[in-house]
């Protein structure tokens, strides 16, 4: 069913959050990781802006290779754990450091950012704009059930017919503009199409960062944005 709702900002947060745990089997938080993604005009991902802190390092730091790694490899990748800022400035205080600082503050952290490709847009033919938000990771059964919920997906046996990879399709009415999102696999790895009529950036924007803030919360993390068309 299509909703006619007002765009409203998701969360205040601007920035991504995660806790970086002791061990990917072991809960304990041993830090925390910061990203931004840095969007174009047409909202596809330039670069990639992340800073790390942990006690045991004395203070901040920023690798665009740990962010690189992040994605990259399973092992680190499943010591991260998705978070609020409430529950960062909470962890960070706990660990130690005090007050954590604001985010424009952090972005002053931001010192080694990883550059992402980004050239003429794909192509796919006529139809509406499609941005591609592709993560690393996998989705176990009792996730992809979460997933499906959180983002609102119908049924893929009726909604997708036999598009290949489409697990659902979610659907916004924003002021008469229809918005729709499929959950796919696309490669070996998962991704979110967004497609939209011509519709303000301020909204496109706020839908892209809403939808991956739900795919991270079930422990998927955003590699890059692309735009297809």
């Amino acid at each position: 069913m299509t909703t006619e709702t007002p765009m409203r900002r998701a969360e205040s947060a601007a920035l991504d959050y995660y806790l970086l745990r002791v061990g990917a089997d072991d809960g304990r938080a041993a830090g925390l990781v910061v990203e931004e993604f840095v969007l174009a005009d047409d909202l596809s991902a330039t670069l990639l802006r992340s800073a790390g802190w942990t006690p045991a390092d004395g203070g901040w730091w920023s690798s665009a290779a740990f962010a690189r790694s992040v994605r990259a490899d399973r092992g680190l990748r499943a010591r991260l754990a998705a978070v609020d800022r409430a529950t960062a400035a909470a962890t960070y205080r706990r660990l130690g450091g005090g007050t954590l600082p604001g985010e424009e503050a952090l972005r002053d952290r931001f010192h080694d950012d990883l550059p992402l490709s980004c050239g003429a847009p794909l192509r796919l033919g006529a139809g509406p704009d499609v941005h591609r938000v592709l993560f690393a990771g996998e989705l176990d059964d009792r996730r992809m059930a979460r997933l499906i919920t959180a983002l609102r997906l119908d049924d893929a046996t009726s909604a997708t017919g036999a598009r290949p990879g489409v697990v659902g399709t979610g659907r916004l009415r924003v002021d008469g503009t229809h918005l729709h999102w499929d959950l796919r696999r696309v490669g070996g790895a998962w991704c979110l199409d967004v497609m939209s009529e011509p519709v303000p950036g301020d909204v496109l924007r706020r839908l892209l960062r809403r939808l991956t803030s739900l795919a991270r919360g079930q422990g998927l993390v955003p590699a890059t944005i692309d735009r297809l068309s």
